[in-house]
């Protein structure tokens, strides 16, 4: 510490904090154009935070405070000063403020305003052509004041380098760095340097005329993926008009190209608007009144005939935790069926029944945020910067921050080029490849011996079973380098790591095992129970999570309380106030197909998913769904399952609902009402509630709010929530003592039992490539589209980024079929096929194609298959699927 006097009061400060900072954390007034608070690098570029420093106009930003150090913030040359640059930005300005958009959020316009400099020349400036190139934003040079603020964000905190400072006749002025415009650079459109640009350089493209003074802001969470963004959105007469970034976690000002423009499906016309009844193959529009009575008569004809084994229910990763709380209630509690299931199934379920074993709890140990400080890195399975973007982008500002980075996937991405070791496996050999990294850490006694003797057990049968698995064995299975391995493990025990997995791991036959290898890899290290280490597997949609939580699977509760525990069944009625709960665990997603193939369920609810796009083997789904007796469909669009439905109900979108979510870091976050919902639709909790009054149940908690209070008070995973308690940025379970928990496992003298060292075995896919089918089928998801497209397919900017189905594959496997990049090709498996355009990527392992699955114009579901799952989590073979390309 040292002392200074700052406007004649003397002061003891932190001598490594810059002056600005200091007089920001004062709460003095200073401006600034260029400053971002999240970046280390200090631009001093734009010169406004200039103050008198011992009696010299200094930038207070590039200046460290020394002990006896005097600074005046209003001293007349400190006013002089930022005026004579005011009139040097606003001289070389293309003003226009009448029209201009950023009109009343304009930096520029708010301090000419406050120190009285004004422009009343006509503008002759010879103007820069715009680039207008992307279709979310336009770069306008002119109104430009060459502060580097936009740059900085894209190279530090995007880590991107999509932007630079450029000199075109005497003006600096930003624009896109190494390409002719910003659309054919390295921008991913994530528009963080349009949320933070001080003037009009940076403009998205507004389909609304507004005045930011004319529109309201509402703080909410993100609809996309599972990283919970927190986003203001400026509405005007109903309509969301923009979308800014919240400076809070877990995303601290930074979005994706999703969350920041990807918001226009919620006014889109496609909507439903009023439920809809299926008659004689059409659909007609119905009262709400009549769409109830249908479901309720059938679902009470249903439970008398066959009783509530005939019925099932899909929940979903979309809707709110009290959605999913209040619709496993109902099937439980009042249709007596344990029933009930979601998409994560198809994608998690896998990570959460092995972390479960292992460690306690089948979430992610550690936080989202913690991504910016890691380091050592492993990413398995898992393309992060498209599929969690704002994570992504920490993960890189880390590495950019020397911290290492271990990747392992069957393709290149995005972070792999940065990678201190890429580890390209063959696919489905996840588990040789990260038992040899545990052979090495234990061969070469890197591993933490303490830690595992105080901590764990199982650590001499898990040395045993991996001893054969050496280097050479990975290299010769995995088709990656004996020394890559080696340098692979010594890196990740080097020092405390995160290890970030997604589906690439678990969308196996063996996904359980594939995640406790990473488990085990994490233990003997001694990585779980500490800040920015863990083994965290990142959660597909917005609240998959609070799906999961909520007890939207067969065989649990919310809170993950087992429904053949007799005890807490006893509970779960006494609370409920219900009767007769089934002991006995449900079917998952993929089980149901099949009954229902077989005549043995009659009777379907689908809340918020689409499984005629997402579940595998779309032919026998397709043809299954045909057999019921009734299917409904509640959602925001007519989806390719709703099409199917006999009766559709129009439910409100994320920005129409009060509720929460809960992001893959376990933070339970507040979702607030944006704008009101069109027409005759109602949000999803009050169908429900609906139904149950029906179906004479009448629920007692109505609000979303006293729902959540309940859940919480029958949830001891949820114990010590509310409302209040997480209305800033939300709060990660479980709360101990009022507050919550940033990582788990921290108190590691406290725990429970001692984390599991389970040793796994390599275990070959049971459909492999053969003469027929020489080829391996992997699906995924990319940047500019999410899930079954029924919300970012109606962005038009999003379908422009990404129009239409591709099969990646590298040119070895081109030159061998005979083909060229954009031929269109037929992929076949056992059973289906499917014609979509090629598009070469040489990133990608021999002999595999890579298909994303959101397309329904290519459904590549309809060839991988639901005929093997894996035996603990049920999930079914995404990742493997023998093709022959045509």
């Amino acid at each position: 510490m040292v002392n200074i006097t700052i406007n004649g009061k003397n002061c003891s400060v932190d001598e490594k904090l810059s002056v600005l900072e200091i007089l920001q954390s004062l709460k003095l007034e200073i401006p600034t154009f260029c400053r971002d608070e999240r970046s280390e690098e200090k631009l001093g570029i734009c010169g406004m935070c200039a103050v008198s420093i011992n009696g010299t106009v200094t930038k207070s930003c590039k200046t460290l405070p020394t002990e006896g150090m005097v600074i005046d913030t209003k001293a007349p040359e400190v006013i002089n000063n930022r005026r004579q640059l005011l009139q040097k930005y606003i001289d070389n300005h293309h003003v226009n403020c009448l029209v201009c958009q950023k009109s009343g959020q304009c930096k520029l316009q708010e301090y000419c305003y406050k120190y009285g400099i004004d422009k009343t020349i006509p503008n002759s400036l010879e103007l820069i052509p715009v680039d207008d190139s992307n279709p979310f934003f336009v770069i306008d040079p002119n109104k430009c004041i060459g502060c580097g603020k936009c740059a900085q964000i894209c190279r530090n905190l995007q880590c991107n380098h999509a932007l630079k400072l450029k000199n075109t006749n005497g003006k600096m002025h930003t624009w896109a760095n190494k390409a002719d415009n910003i659309n054919s650079s390295t921008c991913v459109s994530c528009g963080n340097c349009v949320s933070f640009c001080p003037t009009a350089g940076l403009l998205p493209k507004h389909k609304h005329q507004f005045r930011h003074w004319e529109t309201q802001t509402v703080k909410t969470t993100c609809g996309y993926c599972g990283v919970g963004c927190q986003i203001n959105f400026e509405v005007k007469d109903n309509v969301i008009v923009e979308a800014h970034p919240a400076l809070v976690k877990p995303n601290v000002g930074l979005l994706c190209v999703k969350g920041k423009f990807g918001f226009s499906y919620v006014n889109h016309p496609d909507r439903l608007t009023h439920p809809l009844i299926k008659e004689n193959g059409v659909f007609r529009k119905a009262t709400w009144d009549e769409a109830f009575s249908l479901i309720t008569k059938k679902l009470s004809d249903t439970m008398n005939a066959y009783g509530g084994q005939a019925i099932g229910a899909f929940s979903s990763g979309k809707c709110t935790t009290e959605e999913n709380y209040l619709f496993q209630k109902f099937f439980r509690g009042v249709i007596k069926t344990n029933n009930v299931d979601h998409c994560s199934r198809l994608c998690h379920s896998s990570s959460s029944a092995a972390l479960g074993k292992t460690l306690g709890y089948g979430a992610m140990s550690n936080s989202v945020h913690e991504g910016f400080e890691s380091k050592v890195i492993l990413i398995s399975g898992e393309n992060l910067r498209e599929t969690h973007p704002v994570l992504g982008a920490k993960v890189k500002h880390a590495v950019q921050s020397g911290a290492k980075l271990i990747i392992i996937d069957i393709r290149d991405i995005d972070l792999s080029e940065i990678a201190d070791v890429f580890l390209k496996i063959n696919p489905g050999t996840d588990i040789a490849l990260v038992n040899a990294m545990v052979n090495v850490i234990i061969s070469e006694g890197l591993y933490n011996k303490k830690y595992i003797d105080e901590n764990t057990e199982g650590f001499e049968a898990l040395k045993e079973s991996v001893k054969d698995y050496t280097p050479e064995y990975a290299e010769k299975i995995c088709g990656v380098s004996k020394d890559d391995v080696i340098k692979a493990a010594r890196i990740y025990s080097s020092d405390v790591a995160t290890t970030y997995l997604g589906m690439g791991n678990t969308q196996h036959i063996n996904g359980s095992d594939n995640v406790t290898a990473l488990s085990n890899l994490a233990l003997i290290c001694g990585n779980v129970g500490k800040e920015k280490g863990g083994v965290n597997p990142l959660r597909g949609q917005n609240n998959a999570q609070g799906a999961c939580d909520m007890g939207a699977f067969p065989d649990i509760y919310s809170g993950y309380q087992k429904v053949d525990d007799p005890k807490v069944k006893e509970k779960m009625e006494k609370f409920w106030n219900v009767e007769n709960l089934s002991p006995f665990a449900g079917i998952t997603v993929v089980e149901m197909i099949d009954k229902i193939s077989k005549n043995e369920m009659k009777f379907l609810y689908v809340m918020g998913e689409n499984p005629l796009m997402t579940d595998p083997n779309l032919n026998h789904v397709r043809s299954a769904l045909k057999n019921l007796d009734l299917l409904v469909v509640q959602d925001i669009f007519l989806t390719e399952t709703a099409a199917m439905a006999d009766v559709v109900l129009p439910a409100t979108c994320f920005a129409e609902k009060i509720g929460t979510f809960v992001n893959t870091g376990r933070r339970v976050q507040r979702v607030r009402q944006v704008v009101t919902p069109p027409g005759e639709v109602k949000m999803d909790l009050d169908i429900i509630l609906e139904l149950m009054d029906r179906m004479g149940y009448k629920q007692i908690n109505r609000t979303p709010e006293t729902i959540f209070n309940e859940l919480c008070e029958v949830t001891p995973l949820y114990n010590g929530f509310s409302y209040s308690l997480i209305e800033n940025e939300g709060v990660q379970w479980p709360v101990i003592n009022g507050k919550g928990t940033e990582f788990l496992y921290e108190d590691l003298s406290n725990l429970k039992r001692k984390f599991s060292l389970i040793p796994v075995e390599l275990v070959n896919s049971v459909e492999v490539v053969n003469d027929e089918y020489p080829y391996y089928l992997s699906t995924g998801r990319v940047l500019y589209q999410y899930h079954t497209r029924s919300m970012s397919g109606r962005v038009d900017g999003l379908n422009e980024k990404c129009p239409e189905p591709y099969a990646e594959m590298n040119s070895n496997l081109l030159e061998k079929i005979s083909k060229k990049d954009g031929d269109m090709i037929t992929i076949k498996s056992r059973r289906g096929e499917i014609t979509l355009k090629i598009k070469v990527r040489d990133g990608v392992k021999d002999g595999v194609v890579f298909v994303p699955f959101h397309f329904s114009s290519a459904l590549v579901n309809e060839l991988t298959g639901s005929e093997f799952l894996e035996p603990i989590s049920k999930t079914p073979e995404y990742k493997i699927c023998p093709v022959k390309l045509i």
